[in-house]
Order: structure tokens, then C-alpha cells, then sequence
């Protein structure tokens, strides 16, 4: 039985879901994104409402987790780059970490519903009628807010508009479960709120966090010193927050790398193509030393599988059958 699964009783609808869950590359996981229409409701496979417990598969329970993901830098090109060479030294360091696509929007989806969904573009229109990270939260009654830097309002749906805003880089509006909930939308907010929470008391702030950096900070259409000065500032915010130094955790990576298609599989295996890329992920907490370096595999998967052992979530997909990031939080 996969990792955090239950007895499930197999009806035609739940075998379609589960060859959805097996991943890109198969025909049923094709269907599940379509311009404007959505999946059948048989096949996203949905988690139970259950009281977020959390710290499973030695994983802690933090306080606060934050998510921001930069764009399009390999591995050794960001450790080239002083600034983020810089943040490398000083925090956690997964140096075997992977994108799982090609390009960035399947990357998003990765990480926020355990599967690309047969999604091999940047498309706008492809929304997406299954269980993802959002929905669970809200399920779970766990506070989120999604901050998407240079959108003009909360709940902005729109794939492109504002100030260097491009909504392949905001998963949350794919999922039509958010799309059609005020409340879930209402989580999507501008980037500018966030420096006011993060100086406030850990209440002010959402115990999960994710950040979208605009274009231009994220690195996709500036310089990699500009994202990486950026970052810095970021991480600094965030180091400094209450909500941080009482037992929360900031993770940063990048969507795919612009150089090389490798990628790991859920067993945890390099493979040479087919994947996103070597990419650099920093894991950044209070509970670890400094200069932390984990060299075991792991991809987007896994890192949606932290998140939701954290947070004591359901393992969505791709994240049932891949290893969580605990050999940061092990003793060295």
C-alpha cells in the first residue's frame, strides 16, 4: 500500500483516477486538462476532511511554511550567481533536486496537485477539475494565503495584467475548485500585503504561505543577479518574522532548469531526459544548522509530500510514492 493511503474500494470512476495519478505520459492523464473544461468528477482523486495532525514521516509539524519558487536557472548556474551562491552557503542545500517538466506551468501543477495533469505547455485556459493543494487546505480548515507579486487585486484570475504578472506562474487559478469558491480565491493576494504580516505577530500571518515572485524577480525575464538580490531581500523578511523563528520553515526553488532534462522518478532514480532539470532547492529553518547539505534525490513530488506530511494533508498523486524531504530534519 502507497505511503499515507487507505483501504479504498475500487469503482470504475476511482480506476480512472488512479491511471490519472500514475502520472504524465499516459492517455488518461491527458484528459485531465482542457480549455474551459473541466475533468470528469470521477477522476481527481479527493482527500477525506481529517484534522491537520501533522509532523508525520519525520517531518515537523512547523508553525508556519512558506513556498516561494524562482524560475528558469539550472543548478550550478545559481550556485554560479553570487547571490544565490551566498544563500546556499548559508541554509539547507538539496543538491540533488529536480524539476519534473518542461515548461514552467506543469512544474506549478506539480507542486500544488501532485501531478502535471498530462499539462505539456504554458497554456491559460487548460483549468484543472481536480483535488490540489488549496482545496485541501480549505478542507482542512489550515489558513493559506497565495501572494502573487504585481497582481492589481486579491482573486485575480486573469493570465496575464498588472505589473510583470504572468498567471502560468500562479497554480492556484488552474484549479477550478478555487476558481469557483470566493473564499479559496479570496487567498490569492497581492505580493505588497505580505511585508506588513511578515513584520507582525505569527497570528498575522496564513500557517501556509506561498509566494510567486513577479517576472522580473523571479528571474524569468531578468537578470539572475536581479532575482538573486531580490531573494536575498526576501529571505531576510522572512528570517526576521516571528512567525518563522517560532518553529516555521521557508523552502525556495526553482520551477526547471534552462540547461540539461533530467529528472528524478518516484523511486528516486536520476534519469538523463524527460524531466525538468536540475534545479537548486534551499530549505531554510530554525530547527537546522547552517550549510545543511542533503544529497538524496528529490523532485517537486517530494517536496509537496513535505508539505502535506507537515501539515498531516493526505498525500495527493505522484506525492503518495515520493520521498519526502525528512533527511533535513534527521540528526546529521
Amino acid at each position: 500500500m502507497l505511503r499515507g493511503s487507505r483501504p479504498i474500494r475500487f469503482t470504475a470512476a476511482l480506476v480512472g483516477a488512479l491511471t490519472l495519478a500514475a502520472g504524465p505520459g499516459t492517455a488518461a492523464a491527458k484528459v485531465a486538462a482542457v480549455p474551459y473544461r473541466s475533468v470528469p468528477s470521477g477522476m481527481g482523486l479527493s482527500s477525506s476532511v481529517l484534522p491537520a495532525q501533522g509532523g508525520r514521516a519525520g517531518i515537523p509539524a512547523f508553525s508556519h511554511i512558506f513556498v516561494v519558487v524562482m524560475e528558469n536557472l539550472g543548478y550550478s548556474q545559481a550556485l554560479a550567481t553570487p547571490g544565490f551562491a551566498t544563500l546556499a552557503r548559508h541554509y539547507g542545500l538539496a543538491t540533488r533536486y529536480y524539476g519534473v517538466a518542461h515548461p514552467s506551468l506543469p512544474n506549478y501543477l506539480a507542486l500544488t496537485g501532485g501531478s502535471t495533469f498530462g499539462i505539456t505547455s504554458d497554456c491559460t485556459s487548460c483549468l484543472v477539475n481536480a483535488d490540489n493543494l488549496a482545496s485541501q487546505l480549505a478542507r482542512a480548515r489550515i489558513s493559506f494565503t497565495a501572494y502573487m507579486e504585481g497582481i492589481p487585486t486579491p482573486c485575480y484570475l486573469a493570465p496575464y495584467g498588472g505589473v510583470d504578472y504572468a498567471g502560468k506562474h500562479d497554480p492556484f487559478r488552474y484549479y477550478l475548485s478555487v476558481r469557483r469558491s470566493r473564499a479559496q480565491c479570496s487567498r490569492i493576494r497581492p505580493e505588497s500585503e505580505l511585508a506588513a504580516a511578515l513584520r507582525g505577530p505569527p497570528s498575522d500571518l496564513s500557517r501556509f504561505v506561498w509566494v510567486t515572485p513577479d517576472l522580473c524577480h523571479d528571474g524569468h525575464d531578468c537578470a539572475a543577479a536581479t532575482a538573486a538580490s531580490w531573494l536575498d531581500g526576501f529571505v531576510s523578511r522572512v528570517v526576521r518574522s516571528a512567525a518563522w523563528r517560532d518553529g516555521g520553515v521557508l523552502f525556495v526553488t526553482w520551477d526547471e532548469s534552462n540547461a540539461g532534462n533530467g529528472a528524478v522518478t518516484t523511486e528516486g532514480t536520476v534519469v538523463s531526459t524527460g524531466g525538468g532539470g536540475h534545479v537548486a532547492t534551499l530549505v531554510i529553518s530554525p530547527r537546522l544548522s547552517s550549510r545543511r547539505r542533503v544529497t538524496v534525490a528529490y523532485n517537486h513530488y517530494s517536496l509537496l509530500a513535505t508539505i502535506e506530511d507537515a501539515l498531516g494533508l493526505p498525500l495527493l498523486r505522484r506525492a503518495r510514492t515520493a520521498r519526502p524531504m525528512a533527511a533535513f530534519f534527521s540528526s546529521p
